[in-house]
């Protein structure tokens, strides 16, 4: 096969994606429905309790056009993170969560260390990454993931591929954006990301289950 023939081969597959991405935007979006909200469905996290609701502003949550949200401090008796979540029952709301490589820096904090990673729990792959956020007074440990369904991104542009995925393949749009916040104090990174790590693995199982109730 010659160069021109390759080239209408790409050009032709270029098409292709580009006409799922107008029909997957622009097209019907399925709706879910929750039988609990956030506040319920992870009211008990296996050995993390509440120390309470953040709730936010109003104008916030029309801003970011939440359908669900869930922002608390947790604690196990030793230590404490924050966790909040944004949750969307369309795909046209993909994209409405703002990372915090861009919120954080807005409100004054600088940003280091970004590492990505991928854990393994009870056989779910979370695909995440974790930065250093501080302030002259504060120093905090951002964990966060982009999820689309059963699948998760460190990016938002990966959680667009994703939901595209989910909606054709388990034809289900839910997606969130999810952070979970630790106070470094003197701790290091590495430190603060295991406290961060110990509370996934108790939360995510609980939010997996949320997101695919009344999966087929």
């Amino acid at each position: 096969m010659g160069q021109s023939g390759r080239f209408k081969i790409i050009t032709l597959s270029c098409c292709f994606l580009v006409t799922g991405a107008l029909v997957f935007w622009g097209g019907e979006s399925f709706t879910t429905h929750k039988s609990a909200t956030l506040n319920h469905a992870l009211a008990d996290v296996k050995g993390w309790k509440s120390a309470g609701a953040i709730p936010l502003d109003p104008r916030i949550v029309a801003e970011l056009e939440l359908d669900d949200y869930l922002n608390q401090y947790l604690t196990n008796g030793k230590d404490s993170v924050t966790l909040y979540i944004g949750y969307y029952h369309t795909s046209k709301k993909v994209g409405a969560a703002h990372s915090p490589l861009v919120c954080f820096p807005g409100q004054g904090w600088q940003l280091q260390d970004f590492v990505r990673r991928s854990e393994s729990i009870e056989g779910h792959t979370v695909n995440l990454m974790h930065i250093v956020a501080f302030t002259p007074q504060n120093k905090e440990l951002l964990i966060f993931w982009f999820q689309a369904f059963d699948r998760t991104s460190p990016s938002e542009f990966t959680q667009k591929l994703n939901t595209l995925w989910s909606k054709f393949v388990n034809r289900r749009v839910d997606n969130a954006f999810v952070r979970v916040t630790v106070p470094m104090g003197k701790r290091s990174a590495e430190e603060a990301y295991e406290i961060g790590l110990s509370f996934i693995k108790s939360f995510y199982p609980r939010f997996l289950t949320h997101v695919q109730e009344n999966a087929s």
